[in-house]
């Protein structure tokens, strides 16, 4: 029986990767490595953060995040280039990301764009960026 279920469980997501790893893995092994990077001030407070997974030799930018108060400090450029570092180091050649708000940020450092979803969301693009990084 199908079913659809507005709000599922974080084990059923869990389970899909799982899976489709399992069948990838028939062909191209897979294996992933997560990693944060954390930005904090003195009393420990999240002040800037990225996080990002590295699979098949490239590099994915999950998601990175900078407080307000710390926007255009170059907080940002220093965690990006933490992790490609790291990403380089475990012998990826390229990165990946998308994004509806930075795309500018990105391509200052050096991306470009591949792909673009219009109106995504509404009013917005959503640009899909990658660069080489060895």
């Amino acid at each position: 029986a199908m079913t659809l279920d507005a709000d599922p469980d974080p084990g059923f997501r869990a389970e899909l990767g799982r899976r489709i790893n399992a069948f990838h893995g028939e062909t191209v092994p897979h294996a992933a490595q997560r990693f944060g990077i954390a930005l904090r001030d003195g009393q420990g407070r999240l002040l800037a953060g990225l996080s990002g997974v590295m699979s098949w030799d490239w590099l994915f930018v999950e998601a990175v995040w900078v407080d307000a108060a710390l926007r255009g400090s170059g907080a940002g450029r220093r965690l990006m280039a933490r992790a490609e570092a790291h990403a380089r180091a475990a012998g990826c050649h390229s990165a990946w990301l998308d994004t509806f708000q930075a795309e500018g940020f990105y391509l200052a450092l050096g991306y470009e764009r591949f792909g673009l979803l219009e109106d995504y969301p509404a009013g917005q693009r959503r640009a899909f960026l990658r660069k080489r990084l060895a």
